[in-house]
């Protein structure tokens, strides 16, 4: 390729900014996804933009993105100071390992999610869903009004915790648990010092600092100990190896051939319950955001479900594959709605894609969202039209490119708790319009995008309706 073809990131376009602090000041916001996206109307799928001189490449080119991904472990890896922030947390486990390292935690972990293992987990999520659905009912003859999303993170929180290590919390009736309240001082956390200048946290502990140094240390003593507890139920019961009943036993089974530390172990429960608690619950709270809106594909979940099992629930882990509709509606809110609209990354080495010359140590935005809402790639894009994920569907739907979705990533290191995530989303979902229509209760646009490391609806509020069983 000669050499005029090849573009450098010097020559790529900049929106504007500030002399000194550059972009930081609009990107540091609650809506810095939406920043984005306007950065893309005004410079195009590939710019750059720097935070107080430090540069950085974005792009919403979605093969760009592929290709990028594709490229990881070797070529790229996550934005090195997510890494540096959570092992500053205590936190070295799959979620921010690379390379070898990454290697040796990617396999035991994708084998404890995997789909035996959430087969195996199913009874948590049938136990939590009845839970909720119970809340729901009394809700629905209070004519209670609902924040639906502090709701579905009770639900989520509970699952999570369950399935990691076999500690149950009832988040979702309400009771009280410290656990729980330490998780939820830690995304925000995150998302405030991946992207602050100035890590002045490290000369100087705020208020904030102090209650998340206490989270971090409570969290910790608790999940040590179950480690601890794990290794010893194992070690008693034989059977354990063969049908561990949560994540963390799973997790030690699989550890014959790596020899994780405990510190590693503890590294990746800690992940699972962070990315366990906050992507699928924001899911399933913009799910509900649209069902609210759209009352006649609530029917065909509702029609489906009442066709597909007979109880209030479906009973049994074999129901998820018949579940197709509700398996669309899903996949149809994290197109329009991704939780994690972006992604981080930084090159390892010099790399050419696409003729841009990516020098080593480039950090780089994958802007996910753009591409899942364009026309080109998805005919009517901006509308909820969940028959575009079935098999035949309508025809109207001429363009449909699953490949640019990026709700779990992609490349080698795609979520591996993607097929619990789904599983846990399903579920609810097709039990909910079981039982309920929705209203809601706040105009649509008065619901706004929050971005905290995840993004999510703020001020959505909605009433449930109790339908009629036939």
């Amino acid at each position: 390729m000669p050499d005029s073809q090849l573009i450098e990131i010097e020559k790529l376009k900049s929106p504007k900014g500030t002399f000194l602090l550059g972009h930081l000041p609009q990107f540091n916001t609650y809506n810095k996804h939406q920043v984005l996206e306007r950065w893309v109307e005004e410079c195009g799928e590939l710019f750059k933009i720097h935070f107080v001189g430090k540069e950085f490449v974005v792009s919403a080119n979605p093969d760009f993105n592929n290709k990028m991904l594709r490229l990881r472990p070797e070529s790229f890896k996550r934005f090195s100071k997510i890494d540096e922030i959570l092992k500053e947390m205590g936190v070295d486990g799959v979620f921010n390992a690379e390379g070898d390292k990454w290697k040796r935690h990617r396999k035991p972990t994708a084998e404890a999610l995997s789909v035996k293992n959430v087969n195996t987990f199913y009874p948590i999520i049938f136990d939590k869903t009845k839970s909720i659905l119970e809340k729901f009912k009394n809700y629905s003859q209070q004519k209670t009004v609902v924040d639906v999303q502090k709701e579905f993170m009770a639900f989520t929180i509970d699952i999570t915790t369950e399935i990691a290590f076999g500690h149950k919390l009832d988040t979702i009736n309400n009771k009280s648990n410290s656990f729980q309240k330490h998780l939820e001082v830690i995304f925000p956390m995150i998302n405030e010092r991946v992207t602050a200048p100035i890590p002045i946290w490290r000369y100087f502990k705020r208020g904030k600092d102090k209650t998340l140094d206490n989270s971090l240390k409570s969290i910790e003593k608790v999940i040590y100990a179950f480690i601890d507890d794990a290794k010893k139920r194992i070690a008693e019961n034989p059977k354990l190896k063969e049908q561990p009943s949560n994540f963390l036993e799973a997790l030690l089974v699989e550890n014959n051939e790596v020899n994780f530390t405990d510190k590693e172990i503890y590294g990746n429960v800690f992940t699972m319950l962070l990315a366990g608690e906050d992507t699928t619950s924001n899911s399933l709270s913009w799910i509900m955001f649209y069902l609210a809106q759209h009352p006649e594909i609530v029917i065909k979940v509702r029609e489906e479900a009442r066709t597909l099992y007979s109880g209030d629930i479906p009973n049994d882990y074999k129901y998820i594959d018949g579940l197709k509709y509700a398996n669309a509606v899903t996949q149809e809110a994290m197109r329009l709605k991704p939780t994690t609209p972006q992604l981080y990354l930084e090159s390892n080495e010099d790399v050419i894609i696409n003729n841009l010359c990516i020098p080593k140590g480039t950090s780089i935005i994958l802007q996910n969202k753009v591409a899942q809402t364009q026309d080109h790639h998805f005919s009517n894009p901006d509308s909820f039209i969940p028959e575009r994920w079935l098999a035949g569907g309508c025809p109207m739907h001429e363009n449909h490119a699953p490949n640019v979705i990026r709700a779990f990533g992609g490349g080698a290191r795609y979520c591996p708790g993607m097929h619990l995530a789904k599983t846990e989303m399903i579920v609810l979902i097709s039990t909910l319009c079981k039982h309920f229509d929705f209203k809601l209760e706040v105009k649509p646009e008065t619901i706004r995008e929050r971005f905290e490391f995840t993004m999510y609806p703020e001020n959505l509020k909605v009433t449930f309706v109790p339908v009629v069983s036939e």
